[in-house]
């Protein structure tokens, strides 16, 4: 099956939702424009990520699901008769915690199913269980659309290679993959984006945003000794398939990437995968993966 999908490339205001909300929908329409059926935010493209200096607001920027933000992009779905991967909001669940979700939603305006990030990240600019954000349970949905198996991951969901693997292994034909990375990671995300694909043998849709962050609190590692500064994301939103970026919207600026996918690729790539890679997943030796005492981060005890 052929159909158009679309990366949306947008500069995010900081904590101002109603501006990114208006924004996001003028976006969606370019989108649609252009032929796109399924349309896809990045991470945290309401808000910004949470960063170290925000503990005491992040509770004030979150919402239910269904709730304000995503109920306009129910609306905008249903009028267009589009599918929609809402990027990601902070979610505040009926159990009272918050999450770090994405929303599909069909075209139809209902709420086909979420997906919380499942590794998140606790640097100061992006402070997610220090600033109260919950892992998702990993259940790793993939959702039955009349296009086919779409697939969710979030940010550092997707430098984790087993998560595309499984959703490659539950039938995904399309991941789509909201992240918010900085211009500095704008090689990795390349990188990633066809990795993920070859794991997966499925299409990656990948999700950025652009613009300036003023003030931001940084891990001085990866910053060349620097505490705090004006932050850039540059973009490196895109459509992978295998070695092949197929799709991608100019670094640093906003903007969409419409790219028509085939599903029948999907379906041949693991037909191709199954007879020539016979060994190519040998899950009995990989222990370690699973061995609590792995269950830590690399260097610390």
């Amino acid at each position: 099956m052929k159909y158009k999908v679309a990366a949306i490339q947008m500069d995010t205001v900081p904590e101002k939702k109603e501006v990114n909300l208006k924004k996001a929908l003028e976006l969606y329409d370019e989108a649609v424009s252009q032929g796109a059926k399924v349309v896809c935010y990045p991470e945290y493209f309401l808000t910004c990520p949470p960063h170290q200096n925000m503990k005491d607001r992040v509770k004030d920027l979150a919402e239910t699901i269904p709730g304000p933000s995503i109920d306009k992009f129910r609306e905008k779905a249903k009028e267009t008769q589009t599918y929609c991967v809402a990027g990601s909001i902070i979610e505040l669940s009926k159990d009272g915690k918050l999450y770090n979700t994405s929303t599909l939603i069909g075209p139809d305006g209902e709420v086909i199913g979420k997906y919380s990030k499942v590794h998140p990240e606790n640097a100061p600019a992006k402070h997610e269980p220090g600033c109260g954000i919950t892992p998702g349970d990993g259940d790793y949905p993939v959702f039955e659309t009349e296009l086919g198996r779409f697939a969710i991951m979030i940010d550092m969901d997707v430098s984790c290679p087993e998560v595309s693997r499984i959703y490659g292994l539950k039938g995904a034909d399309i991941i789509f993959a909201p992240i918010a990375w900085s211009a500095k990671f704008i090689p990795a995300i390349e990188v990633f984006s066809r990795a993920s694909s070859m794991y997966s043998l499925a299409y990656v849709v990948f999700a950025n945003p652009v613009g300036w962050r003023k003030n931001v609190p940084l891990h001085s590692w990866a910053f060349v000794g620097q505490s705090e500064v004006d932050l850039v994301y540059g973009g490196g939103s895109g459509v992978a398939l295998g070695v092949n970026i197929i799709g991608r919207v100019p670094n640093f600026s906003e903007g969409v990437v419409v790219t028509t996918v085939d599903t029948d690729k999907v379906k041949q790539s693991r037909e191709n995968d199954a007879s020539i890679y016979p060994y190519w997943r040998r899950p009995e030796t990989y222990k370690t993966l699973t061995d609590p005492k792995t269950n830590r981060p690399f260097g610390t005890a």
